[in-house]
C-alpha cells in the first residue's frame, strides 16, 4: 500500500474543482483532478470521486466512489443526486454544500489512516442463506495468502456462526498475540475512548491467521461498538471482514467504511427476489452476489444475479457438510482443495485480491 494518501477527483465543473481542493487542503492532503475516467486504475487512489458530470461509465466495474454534486440545499436537487447514484453500484452521494464537514472529516481520515484496509461486510439475503459460511471462508483464504485479516462477528444470535469457532479446543479464543488476556465485544464495549489499532491487534484471539472479534454481549453492545471497532481494525489489518449474518442494519452502521457488500442467496426464486429487496435497501454500495448451494430447477446462479440485478461475484456449490453451522470451522476444509481453493479464489479477484498462493 502506499505511504501517502492520494486522492481523485474526476470532474470538469470548475468551480466543484475549486470547492474540494480547498476541502482537501483543509484536511491535509492534496488533490489530483482529471477531467475523465480514461486510464484510471481505481486500486491507485485512497479515495475516489465524481461530480455529477462525470459519473464512472456502467461497465467499470470501480470501489466506492463519492458522487459530489452542488445542491445548494435545493430537494430536487438532492433527489436528482440520489438518483444518479442509485443508477450505480457503489456511488455513494454527497451533497454540497451541506456535507461539507462529512467530506472534510472522510478525507481527514483518508489522510490519517496512510494504508487503510479493506472492510467487506457479508449479508444473508435470507435466513440460514450462508453468510457466516462465506464470512470465514473468504477470510481464511485472505489469511493463506498472507493477508492480515480480522472477522467480525455481527450476528446477534448467542452462539451461532462465528461464534462457534471459539468453543473448540486450540483454536485461541481465550489468549491474543504474545500471551495477552483476549478481548471479545463484552471487553471492548466496556472500553473508555478510541480504540488502538495497535492494542486490537495484539489482544484478538485467533484461530486459523483468522483474527476473531466475537462474543455475546447483546444486540445493543454491538450496535454501538461495531463502527468504531470497524474503523480501528481497518488501521491495524489489510481486510476487515464482516459477518452481518442477515442484519441489514448492520451494513447501514457500516456503510460509510464498506469498500464492498456480499449478498449471499441461494439459487432460488426466493433467493433472487430477497437479493433484489438488499439491492435496492443498499444501492449505494458496491454489491456482490455470492449463490450458494444447490440451484434450483430454473435459477442458475447466473440467473439469480440477473433477477436479483446484483452483479454476481461467487457461486459454491452445494457442500452437504456445510450445513451444519456447529461444524463451521470444518469450512477451511474446503481450501484445502485445489477445486475448493479456485471457488473460493474466484469470488476474492471481485474484491481485486492479488492472483492467490500456489499449491502444491
Amino acid at each position: 500500500m502506499d505511504s501517502e494518501a492520494r486522492l481523485l477527483l474526476i470532474t470538469t465543473d470548475l468551480q466543484l474543482r475549486d470547492d474540494v481542493a480547498l476541502i482537501a487542503a483543509t484536511a491535509g492532503a492534496a488533490l489530483d483532478v482529471r477531467s475523465s475516467w480514461r486510464g484510471i486504475d481505481a486500486q491507485d487512489w485512497t479515495v475516489l470521486m465524481c461530480g455529477q458530470d462525470s459519473p464512472p461509465t456502467h461497465h467499470r466495474r470501480t470501489r466506492r466512489t463519492l458522487l459530489l454534486g452542488r445542491t445548494d440545499g435545493d430537494p430536487a436537487q438532492e433527489q436528482q443526486l440520489w438518483r444518479l447514484a442509485a443508477g450505480q453500484s457503489g456511488l455513494q452521494p454527497v451533497p454540497l454544500p451541506a456535507a461539507e464537514t462529512w467530506l472534510a472529516q472522510e478525507l481527514g481520515e483518508a489522510v490519517l489512516d496512510r494504508s487503510p484496509g479493506r472492510v467487506v461486510a457479508v449479508l444473508g439475503a435470507l435466513g440460514g442463506a450462508g453468510a457466516s459460511t462465506v464470512s470465514y471462508l473468504a477470510a481464511a483464504e485472505l489469511a493463506v495468502r498472507g493477508a492480515s485479516v480480522v472477522l467480525l462477528d455481527a450476528d446477534p444470535a448467542p452462539g451461532a456462526g462465528i461464534a462457534a469457532l471459539g468453543t473448540g479446543p486450540g483454536n485461541g479464543v481465550g489468549n491474543g498475540v504474545d500471551g495477552a488476556a483476549a478481548v471479545g465485544w463484552e471487553e471492548l464495549g466496556a472500553l473508555d475512548g478510541e480504540i488502538s489499532a495497535a492494542q486490537l491487534g495484539a489482544a484478538l484471539p485467533v484461530t486459523e491467521g483468522i483474527h476473531l472479534v466475537t462474543g455475546a454481549p447483546g444486540r445493543d453492545v454491538r450496535r454501538r461498538m461495531l463502527e468504531p471497532v470497524a474503523c480501528s481494525a481497518r488501521r491495524a489489518f489489510d481486510w476487515v471482514i464482516v459477518d452481518a449474518a442477515r442484519e441489514p442494519e448492520t451494513v447501514q452502521t457500516l456503510r460509510h467504511h464498506l469498500d464492498q457488500l456480499l449478498v449471499v442467496a441461494p439459487c432460488s426464486a426466493r433467493g433472487a427476489k430477497a437479493a433484489r429487496q438488499v439491492k435496492h435497501l443498499c444501492a449505494e454500495l458496491p454489491l456482490g452476489l455470492v449463490a450458494n448451494g444447490l440451484s434450483q430447477i430454473g435459477w442458475s446462479p447466473p440467473e439469480v444475479s440477473d433477477a436479483a440485478e446484483v452483479p454476481l461475484a461467487g457461486d459454491i456449490p452445494e457442500q452437504r457438510w456445510l450445513r451444519r453451522e456447529s461444524e463451521l470451522s470444518g469450512a477451511y476444509e474446503l481450501l484445502r482443495s485445489r477445486r475448493g481453493a479456485a471457488i473460493i479464489g474466484a469470488l476474492l479477484e471481485t474484491l481485486d485480491v492479488a492472483s492467490p498462493v500456489s499449491r502444491a
